[in-house]
Parts: C-alpha cells; sequence; structure tokens
C-alpha cells in the first residue's frame, strides 16, 4: 500500500511539472509553410489543460522558430478564428506554456510592408526579393522576384464556374440557361490583407457569386519571403447548384513574361486522349517529342504556350489526373513557378467516378485544378471510352446541396535553378517534405 501511494505521488508531482503542452510538427528535408486555424489547434490541446495562449511558440531543436498568429477575425485577441503561421522543415513543437507560467516570447520583425492603394494593395519583402499586387477582390499577381521583375504569376486563387443557375431539375428535369464566370465577377463580402509578421502576409477574402445563388468563394492565401505561397481556397453552398466546373486556377504562369518557359510535371497516370489511342500517357507524350528523363525518372517537358497538338479541342491538356506537382520554368531566367499538392489524388479505377472528381487543364496559359463536367462526343468516337459517361447534358452536372463545401490547397513556389534537371530535383525535394507535413501525430 505504502509502495502505491509512492507511486501515486511520484505520478502526480510528473503532472504538477508538466507546465507546458507541446504538439508536435513533422515536415520533410526542405522548409515549407505550416498554417493552422487556431480552432483545429485547440481540438489537439486537453481539455483540462489551462493554456496561456499569449505565450505560445514555436520551436525545432534548441532554436526558436519565428511565428506569427493572425488577427483574422479582428477581434483583437487570440481566439479560435485565427492562425497560426510559420515555416518549418524536418521536426519542430508547437509549445503552449500553462497560464501559471511567466514565459517570454521571443519577438521577431516583420519580414514584409503593405501598402493601401487605389485598386489593392502592395506587398513588398523587406529584403525587396518579392513584390505583389493584390486587387480588390483579394486575388494578387508577382510582379517580382529574386531581381526579375515582370509579371511572374498573375490571379492566384482566383475560380472559374460554370453551370446552371436556374436549374428545376429535380422539378421537371430541365437545366436553364448555362451560365460561366470567374471570381472578378463576384461580389466582395469583404477582403482583409492581415498586418504582416516576421513569416508572412496573409490575404482573406470572402466572395459571393451573383449568378448562383448561394455560391460563396473563401480564399486564403499566404505569401512567404522565401517565395512560398499557399492557397486555401473553398467553395461553399449555401443552396442547391447544378455545376459544370468548380475550379481553382492561376494564370499567366511565368508566360508570357518568358518565351522560352516550359511546362513540366510527372508523367500522367491517366489521359483520356492515351486511353482513346490505346497507349500509354508516356506513348503519348513520346509521340510528341516532350519527354525528358531526370535519374532515370521520366518526366513531361514541352515549351509552355504550345497546345501540343491535343487530340481533340484546344488544351494543351484536358481529363487529365492532378498529379504531385506542375511547374513553368525559363530557363533563360533560370527562375520557375511550381504548383506542389498536398497529397496525390487517387485515380479511381471506375471511370465515371474519376471524371466527377478534380482533374487537371493546362489551357490559356492557365493550371486549372478541380471538376470539369463538359462531356464530349469524342468519348463516344474512341472504342475505349464509349459509353463511360452519358452524354445526355442533364447527366453532366455534379449536383451540390446546403452545407456543401469543396476546398483546393495548393503550395505555390517561385525558385530559382540552373538548368531543367536541377528545377525538377528541387521540385521533387520540395513536394515530398510538403506532403510530409503532419500536425499533432
Amino acid at each position: 500500500m505504502r509502495r502505491l501511494l509512492t507511486l501515486l505521488l511520484l505520478t502526480l508531482s510528473l503532472v504538477l511539472l508538466a507546465t507546458v503542452y507541446k504538439i508536435p510538427v513533422k515536415a520533410g528535408e526542405v522548409e515549407v509553410p505550416i498554417v493552422i486555424k487556431m480552432s483545429d489547434l485547440l481540438s489537439l490541446v486537453p481539455e483540462d489543460f489551462d493554456a496561456d495562449w499569449s505565450a505560445l511558440h514555436v520551436v525545432s531543436g534548441n532554436a526558436h522558430v519565428p511565428f506569427q498568429i493572425d488577427d483574422a477575425d479582428g477581434n483583437g485577441r487570440i481566439s479560435a478564428g485565427d492562425y497560426l503561421v510559420f515555416l518549418l522543415k524536418d521536426q519542430g513543437e508547437i509549445v503552449i506554456p500553462d497560464a501559471d507560467e511567466n514565459i517570454e516570447v521571443p519577438k521577431f520583425e516583420p519580414k514584409f510592408d503593405t501598402t493601401k492603394t487605389d485598386d489593392g494593395w502592395t506587398i513588398t519583402s523587406k529584403d525587396g526579393s518579392l513584390k505583389l499586387r493584390a486587387n480588390k477582390h483579394g486575388l494578387a499577381q508577382v510582379i517580382a522576384f529574386k531581381g526579375v521583375e515582370k509579371l511572374l504569376l498573375d490571379e492566384i486563387g482566383i475560380a472559374r464556374v460554370s453551370g446552371w443557375p436556374e436549374s428545376t431539375y429535380w422539378v421537371d428535369g430541365k437545366l436553364g440557361n448555362h451560365h460561366e464566370e470567374t471570381t472578378g465577377s463576384f461580389r466582395i463580402v469583404s477582403v482583409n490583407v492581415f498586418k504582416p509578421g516576421p513569416v508572412a502576409v496573409g490575404i482573406h477574402a470572402h466572395l459571393k457569386s451573383e449568378r448562383f445563388h448561394g455560391l460563396n468563394q473563401i480564399l486564403l492565401v499566404y505569401v512567404f519571403a522565401n517565395g512560398d505561397i499557399l492557397v486555401n481556397n473553398t467553395f461553399k453552398f449555401e443552396s442547391y447548384a447544378d455545376m459544370m466546373k468548380l475550379q481553382t486556377m492561376v494564370t499567366r504562369p511565368l508566360v508570357p513574361a518568358f518565351d522560352d518557359a516550359l511546362h513540366i510535371l510527372p508523367v500522367f497516370r491517366r489521359l483520356v486522349w492515351a486511353d482513346q489511342l490505346n497507349i500509354t500517357p508516356l506513348e503519348y507524350w513520346k509521340m510528341r517529342n516532350a519527354i525528358i528523363y531526370v535519374d532515370e525518372t521520366p518526366y513531361i517537358a514541352f515549351p509552355a504556350t504550345s497546345s501540343m497538338k491535343p487530340l481533340w479541342w484546344g488544351a494543351t491538356y484536358i481529363f487529365a489526373s492532378m498529379e504531385r506537382w506542375r511547374s513553368n520554368y525559363s530557363p533563360n531566367a533560370k527562375i520557375g513557378v511550381a504548383q506542389i499538392l498536398p497529397f496525390v489524388p487517387v485515380v479511381h479505377a471506375d471511370y465515371k467516378k474519376w471524371l466527377d472528381s478534380d482533374t487537371w487543364v493546362y489551357e490559356s496559359l492557365e493550371f486549372r485544378d478541380g471538376i470539369f463536367k463538359w462531356m464530349p462526343g469524342e468519348f463516344d468516337a474512341y472504342e475505349s471510352t464509349r459509353g463511360i459517361y452519358s452524354m445526355k447534358v442533364e447527366d453532366m452536372p455534379n449536383r451540390y446541396k446546403f452545407g456543401d463545401s469543396v476546398s483546393h490547397l495548393r503550395l505555390l513556389s517561385l525558385y530559382s535553378a540552373p538548368n531543367i534537371e536541377s528545377a525538377v530535383k528541387w521540385i521533387e525535394t520540395k513536394s515530398a517534405s510538403f506532403r510530409s507535413v503532419k500536425v499533432g501525430e
């Protein structure tokens, strides 16, 4: 009994000594952005732990990691709607002290300056290596990177939507008139450029379509001083909608700024055109002399402004599987911009199920991610795709109801590389690190 009592007292003393709560964070070999909503962080902390959120800090090894907490809801205090932001490689910890502790949190200087203009905002890094403009809709464009002053990336996070806003499908089977628009046509509910912090500057926009009743776009963009831009775009539905396109995009990635720009990406796991020709995607791109090898691994590479003789329609590629990354790179300027996914989406064996999900399109100098439901008659012109999808227009839309949401999280990284091989190796390492991010595991 005495031994048991001693053990209980020892355990209690250890609990009382635990005056901080630590949440592990993991990444990969190179630093990547970590953005955590405070409500999600709160869910990782025990209910009986009396946290001092004002003393929160981030460490990696024995060093403090610069971080910021952005007051996204504007209430002047740390609360559930705010965001914790930092960059990390390898492993680190979010340290949350007990309310009874008196811990001095290190201070870090802001990395950016922001200026309000008539058209929106100008965002400039303190060292002058990165400059952006954001318009009144919260759509940013990169206009300078590492001494190159050109339009390098435009309309970050812009949405392209189309469908049938007058649909009465469930009443009489009719869709009404078709409509297509982008974010620029949406009504501005709110746009906020957060106060610059020691890591990044954030842009938060709430936009609403006037034609698609109840369709909201919630866009959160974080620009980091290292050239990373984290885009979290969410579509929220407040009513029923029949949609043909629901896409998140960026436009003009390095083109037309550089006419030598190349479009580079891993070989698709599925490409409708290849299936229709009864060949592999690798063979399809070999036929177009658009395959390079890096460390014996094949990659697609072709002039970023070329249509590359599509089998049909005008897009360079469409109905293509989303892969781990894609990039435009200029060999002359030795800079590039990569779009990196947080995970590699499943390519469903069921062809219709795959076509109902997000796919990739590269068209009109735009990276487009999301649903595209215009099923062409060309599907039935080839035996291998004949009958895989109904050619009745009323069967094509994705149908959303009140409360549904669709999110696209993407990392855009501006980078320097001396050649294509180095660019591919750098992106592979960066993408592996981004896909390795784990919080609280």
